[in-house]
């Protein structure tokens, strides 16, 4: 590899530094291991990491406009979606009154709630590689007109094997949401803003989506449930129109450049390392010198080019295809990607699993209509939990972060992020099992105690996928994707599991019985977490010695 070429830029030298150049500042730093970031600054001001270049194209460069048009395109999307996947709840009672006189049983008929969620870990799977190769933009609207298609065929289905087919299409679109989309976001925020935006993207989704299952109890009860799906049709017609006119392509490739005896480039997954000179030759040897004088001269793309369906195929893009496959394998051997994958899986799964049930649990033991089923999510319900959840993880758990890297010398880990799960631990513990008992036990308590155990909990299952998703992205940073792609898509398969033998569960023993195996799992999960915040930085120091 030519020497990167050397810049002078004050700006870059003082956003760029890696751990080693301050070990005479302070003594205590370790060795710098892959996944660490030098956050703080010895005067106490934050890096921006990723460092972006001085190219206007640069996704890192995109305008405030910009970024909050590609944040609402994905945030609007996602929401819709998984309103579509998650949200027959409240009206599966509609499906067994129209597929159980055709001798369809109950497990089939739950299919069509449960199937799309499996799906949706399948959709992962497929999605960022076809990214990798013809980029994000593509693969985003592709999802959409897909899930579009799957969503009019729902509605016009005259038959459950037909209807269940274009549920399960929906499912494997519907992947974007938990792969494609927060890469997306990745790509255009700053190491220290990603708990913020992850923040309002996981939240946005479960906010929005508890109103429209509220709606959707009344809407079937008035329109039908052909209706349900063609309202959504209407709703993902909006988004596609969004994606187009305001999401961008966010694939970038910045060459190696020498900043102050360092060495920075960004990766084919969109990924940027900071690396040593020396490093820096070993790894990147082969890659043609960078000239620095080329970004400032790169003029700003006009609207028109920034809308085009299609860039270019990924330089070298079928062989990029191909590793990410690999890369996601090497990614289970990661003790902090499988810990993100169970707590995530377990997490999703609860609620899948209250979900199956609170439909015959409010009706039957407490009277609801069958319109008003939709009202858990107010009240004590979705909508307060998920604005508590995000004010905890978005933004004060970036000021957790921020306060322990100040108080490791300026050293970020990635661990740091298990530390906000604690309180989400305990509620979730707590929501479990005061569902349970008020599952079971109707003449002792009130409708509220169903109603707030499903919020406690849907506390709890905000908190950690905001900590997972930032933390698997953190946890490998040679490969975010592939990581974010594990955790966000094993999890709905592995939920898929947890959640599909609850209902038999019930049937067999009580609700009392099966939440609390379901609490034991997650505790067993959750108390894994010691020794991954313990030995997962001695872990990434091993697997960087090998790799050197």
């Amino acid at each position: 590899m030519a020497d990167p070429s050397p810049t002078t830029d004050k700006a870059a030298t003082t956003n760029v530094e890696d751990i080693e150049d301050v070990k005479e500042r302070y003594s205590e730093t370790p060795k710098h291991v892959e996944g660490n970031a030098f956050l703080i600054s010895p005067d106490g001001t934050v890096r921006k990491l990723p460092v972006p270049s001085s190219d206007p194209n640069d996704p890192l460069n995109f305008s405030r406009w910009r970024k909050f048009g590609i944040v609402v395109a994905c945030c609007w999307f996602s929401t819709m979606s998984l309103t579509l996947v998650g949200g027959l709840g409240s009206i599966l009672g509609v499906f067994f009154g129209m597929y159980a006189p055709q001798g369809k049983t109950t497990n089939q008929i739950v299919w069509l709630s449960t199937m799309p969620s499996l799906f949706v870990g399948v959709g992962n799977y497929i999605i960022l590689p076809f990214a990798l190769l013809f980029g994000r933009r593509p693969a985003f609207l592709l999802a959409i007109i897909v899930t579009l298609g799957s969503t009019i065929g729902a509605a016009l289905s005259n038959s459950y094997e037909g209807h269940l087919v274009a549920r399960i299409i929906q499912g494997l679109a519907t992947g974007s949401t938990e792969s494609l989309l927060p890469l997306i976001i990745s790509d255009i925020t700053f190491l220290h803003e990603r708990s913020f935006y992850f923040g309002c993207y996981w939240t946005s989704q479960n906010v929005i989506t508890a109103v429209l299952n509220i709606a959707s109890s009344y809407e079937v009860a008035a329109l039908g449930w052909r209706w349900y799906y063609g309202i959504l049709t209407i709703a993902i017609g909006i988004g596609l129109l969004l994606a187009f006119f305001f999401s961008f392509e966010t694939r970038y490739q910045r060459a190696p450049t020498s900043i102050d005896g360092q060495v920075v480039f960004t990766d084919a997954f969109g990924v940027t390392h900071i690396l040593s000179d020396e490093e820096g030759r070993e790894r990147l040897a082969g890659i043609p010198e960078a000239d620095t004088t080329i970004d400032a001269q790169v003029p700003m793309k006009s609207y028109l080019e920034l809308i085009k369906p299609f860039e270019s195929m990924t330089h070298d893009g079928p062989r990029l295809a191909i590793v990410s496959y690999v890369d996601m394998a090497k990614a289970f051997i990661s003790p902090g990607i499988l810990f993100a994958v169970m707590l995530a899986a377990i997490s999703l799964g609860v609620p899948i699993a209250i979900s199956l049930t609170y439909d015959t649990v409010l009706q039957k033991s407490y009277g609801w209509p069958a319109n008003s089923v939709g009202l858990i999510n107010v009240q004590l319900g979705s909508i307060p939990a998920a604005a508590c959840a995000m004010f905890y993880a978005g933004w004060m758990g970036d000021k957790i972060s921020l306060w322990l890297a100040n108080r490791n010398n300026g050293v970020h880990l990635p661990e740091h992020r298990l530390i906000i799960l604690l309180p989400g631990f305990v509620v979730g513990i707590i929501g479990l099992m005061v569902y349970a008992a008020g599952a079971q036990w109707p003449e002792r308590y009130s409708w509220a105690a169903p109603v707030l155990g499903w919020s406690l909990f849907q506390f709890t299952f905000i908190v950690v996928i905001i900590v997972t998703t930032t933390f698997a992205a953190e946890v490998l940073p040679k490969n975010p994707g592939p990581a974010l792609v594990v955790v966000v898509g094993t999890k709905n398969i592995v939920a898929f599991a947890a959640s599909y033998g609850l209902v038999p569960m019930v049937q067999k023993y009580n609700y009392i019985t099966a939440f609390s195996v379901l609490a034991g799992i997650f505790c067993a999960i959750c108390s894994l977490g010691i020794p991954v915040y313990f030995f997962g930085p001695k872990w990434r120091a091993y697997i960087s010695r090998r790799s050197s």
